[in-house]
């Protein structure tokens, strides 16, 4: 069930018009993931929920920041969505093969930080890749 709907999370990323478009799928990663651990608890699927939720909370923030008249100083760029919709997809593609997903669990986790200030100073430097 995980696997058909990060899928279907994943087409609908794809097709997306806008970031806010593709946040909202992606969005109902975490949700699946807290729905699925009300019924079948895991320490690995709260970890999980907890990346995912981050990660989008991450990227709505400096979301609204930019088109809210914010802190327009953190950009979000067509390589950020590109990233996450291409992590997502591992994720689906790890979680079916049966594979471990920290590695792709710490993709979320650096492309949410590159977000913050820090996090966009070592992307700017080049030290940070997405």
């Amino acid at each position: 069930m995980i696997v058909k709907e990060i899928d279907y999370i994943a087409s609908k990323m794809q097709k997306a018009a806008t970031p806010e478009e593709k946040l909202y799928y992606f969005s109902a990663t975490y949700g699946l993931i807290n729905r699925v651990v009300n019924f079948e608890y895991d320490d690995e699927l709260i970890f999980l929920h907890f990346v995912l939720q981050q990660a989008y909370m991450a990227l709505q923030q400096r979301l609204v920041a930019l088109t809210k008249g914010g802190d327009s100083i953190i950009p979000l760029t067509e390589k950020h969505f590109d990233k996450l919709l291409k992590t997502t997809k591992e994720l689906g593609k790890k979680i079916k093969q049966g594979e471990e997903i920290t590695g792709t669990l710490k993709e979320f986790v650096i492309l949410a930080y590159t977000t913050t200030g820090n996090g966009y100073y070592l992307l700017d430097k080049g030290i940070i890749k997405i």
